[in-house]
């Protein structure tokens, strides 16, 4: 039980944006990764949630529209919104475009974001225990740390927006289903959290950066917020074009992240 409970525990910080580790895999990969213990999570009951919404997210996850529908059915009606919008970007997150196409035809919001509701106290608190005695989390004084600074907490996370999610992942299907309902391409879950175009750029993912700025994504936006930084730092401004490039964008295509408004900075 001890190693089932580390493997979730691990994923909670695998899927928690502000964790870093040394050598971490891409994001695509940490995508991947985690669908199975999410998936896991949800039919476990291990969330503050009710039974009807475990079945909903796992069907959501499995690609199981129809009877993800009939979950919604029964959940109650003021709840169904809430749901509904978190089941979409978790399709999002776990590949499943077509479900993330129904759901949006359905009403939830291409541009909105969920809440991921807690976890049930008791494997919560299992959890951190078990972490304080695995030596991935760095013992029991990291992992303190880590709560003292609210990285590790069990208050529910805000989740969105889906066309970052989407892109985070590399999956094209979704990012192409989220633009055609007209996603929002400078969309982000907070000011000072990479957009999708951002999150294309660093991952050096070419297909979805290309899909992006044909839709009007601009690396003016990422640029001025970057040397506005890099000043106040007393840093180099380092552009997306050549973040990209760096990323192993092609040529031609990091010349179209170029902003000639902004100036670099040495």
């Amino acid at each position: 039980m001890l190693s089932r409970i580390a493997l979730l525990a691990w994923t909670l910080l695998l899927i928690a944006p502000a964790f870093a580790r040394d050598n971490a895999p891409s994001a695509r990969e940490l995508c991947h990764q985690a669908i199975p213990t999410v998936r896991d999570l949800w039919r476990r009951d291990l969330y503050d949630a009710s039974p009807a919404v475990d079945v909903l997210m796992v069907d959501v996850i499995d690609g199981q529209l129809p009877q993800a529908r009939r979950q919604f059915a029964q959940l109650k009606p003021t709840e169904v919104a809430h749901w509904r919008q978190l089941a979409m970007l978790t399709a999002a997150y776990t590949w499943q475009a077509a479900v993330v196409d129904a759901l949006l035809d359905d009403g939830a919001e291409v541009d909105g974001m969920g809440w991921i509701p807690p976890f049930k106290p008791s494997f919560y608190g299992q959890t951190v225990d078990s972490m304080k005695h695995d030596p991935r989390f760095g013992g029991p004084a990291r992992v303190d740390g880590l709560a003292a600074t609210g990285l590790l907490d069990n208050r529910g996370r805000r989740y969105g927006p889906a066309l970052v999610i989407a892109t985070q992942c590399g999956d094209l299907a979704t990012v192409d289903v989220l633009l055609r309902h007209h996603a929002d391409v400078t969309a982000r879950q907070a000011p000072n959290i990479a957009d999708a175009l951002d999150t294309a750029v660093m991952e050096g993912n070419a297909t979805i950066v290309q899909r992006l700025l044909d839709h009007g994504a601009s690396a003016c936006m990422h640029d001025r917020l970057a040397q506005r930084r890099a000043l106040k730092d007393k840093r180099r401004f380092i552009p997306l074009a050549e973040i990209g490039l760096r990323a192993g964008l092609p040529d031609e295509l990091a010349a179209r992240l170029r902003c000639p408004a902004v100036a670099s900075v040495r």
